[in-house]
């Protein structure tokens, strides 16, 4: 007891151990303590210490597991308005930055948040420079956990979107907001699963939900790359819903809907997917990869435009300086193929009732930067009216 005493003492006083050399030679003059009782003292404050300190390293072990990144994107945007809008040309910067993180709490676990600027809306974490230099906002853009058993993966909260797919029916900057099931074996095969919450209403249980299910292959085909997939994303009580309390904060064109004054949903959405894409050969040393899909929303009482379908071709990969990307595609989208506040937002100002061309080049300057410039030609599908084009010059860092 008086050897504890001592111990705690000593460990709460002194912090050098000169210190504590001192009086220990003291406590032995005095004959409280003997030369070998010291010399134990001593031995047992060492491993007390090194105990100390080695609970203190694995405090801050999970940064070994931890990974950053993000990318800061500054872009010149240009609408040229041709016809069926009041709205004029519009001409103005915007940026981006998104900057997150991912840890590897335990074995299996991984905690994931990233923040990005944006305005609120699901489809776009562009911020315009307007306001005589206001200060822009940063949101939460993704927030999870993932639990990984053998080739499974389960994700919960705001999480990136586990869907393969094309921004026909997802815009590309969505997070969904849920949870999902994904599962990769070592032949290529994958299933997918998901189920999100579009909105809660306080006053009403019948919150309206989307939930997907989808199977496909991602591997060689005769020594090509090939992937091809099969799914169907399933909307659940969004019949009745505002489309402005679903979706208040990005409300694009399309989907059938009540008219004024309150614009309310008049279908489920129930869109079946298919989506292959093939990398056959090399153009000039590039990989040249095609690809498809095609939509048709099976929701039984949608009497017509309920098809969507997108065809195009790549050139290149962007991975080291001085690399080159080309990409062009064509897509047909009718009014109520998908659903339009999900659907990509750049291509005749977003949502559906829709048909174009995208064009986009992109050039590697460095190991973290390129310059992209893209086009829309967008034009309108009944009983949408509006045409305009758009042009989108971008610099893009990623770290």
């Amino acid at each position: 007891m008086k050897r504890f005493f001592l111990i705690f003492l000593l460990m709460l006083t002194f912090s050098f151990a000169g210190e504590i050399d001192i009086l220990l030679e003291k406590l032995i003059k005095k004959g409280v303590i003997t030369n070998e009782e010291a010399k134990e003292i001593k031995e047992e404050i060492k491993k007390e210490r090194e105990r100390e300190e080695k609970k203190e390293k694995e405090k801050y072990n999970f940064l070994k597991n931890t990974k950053f990144s993000g990318d800061l994107r500054v872009r010149y945007q240009y609408d040229d308005i041709l016809e069926g809008s009041t709205d004029p040309d519009r001409c103005r910067g915007r940026i981006r930055a998104r900057w997150g993180f991912k840890t590897d709490i335990l074995e299996n676990t991984e905690v994931g948040l990233r923040l990005a600027s944006g305005v609120g809306e699901q489809t776009s974490t562009n911020q315009t420079l307007e306001d005589s230099f206001s200060q822009k906002a940063i949101w939460i853009d993704r927030a999870y956990v993932k639990h990984k058993i053998n080739n499974f993966n389960i994700l919960a909260g705001k999480i990136e979107n586990p869907f393969y797919c094309s921004d026909v029916i997802w815009d590309s900057d969505i997070n969904p907001e849920g949870i999902a099931l994904t599962f990769n074996s070592k032949e290529g095969f994958f299933l997918n699963l998901g189920y999100f919450f579009l909105d809660e209403f306080k006053s009403n249980t019948n919150d309206p939900v989307i939930y997907g299910f989808q199977v496909g292959y991602d591997s060689k085909f005769k020594d090509k790359n090939f992937k091809i997939a099969g799914g169907i994303y399933i909307t659940d009580n969004l019949v009745g819903k505002k489309k402005s309390d679903v979706s208040p904060k990005y409300s694009p064109k399309g989907n059938s809907d009540s008219g004024t004054p309150d614009y309310i949903y008049l279908y489920e959405y129930r869109p079946l997917d298919f989506l292959i894409e093939i990398t056959p050969f090399n153009v000039i040393n590039k990989p040249f990869r095609i690809y498809g899909e095609y939509v048709k929303n099976i929701f039984s009482q949608v009497p017509n435009n309920d098809n969507a379908w997108m065809i195009g071709f790549s050139i290149g990969k962007l991975k080291d300086k001085n690399d080159w990307y080309l990409e062009y595609n064509y897509r047909l989208i009718e009014n109520d193929a998908t659903l339009a506040i999900l659907s990509d937002s750049d291509i005749n100002g977003g949502g559906t009732s829709l048909k174009g061309h995208k064009i986009s080049f992109s050039y590697q300057i460095s190991k973290y930067s390129s310059m992209g410039l893209t086009y829309f030609i967008g034009k309108p599908l009944s009983p949408r009216s509006d045409r305009r084009n758009t042009v989108q010059l971008d610099y893009l860092i990623k770290f």
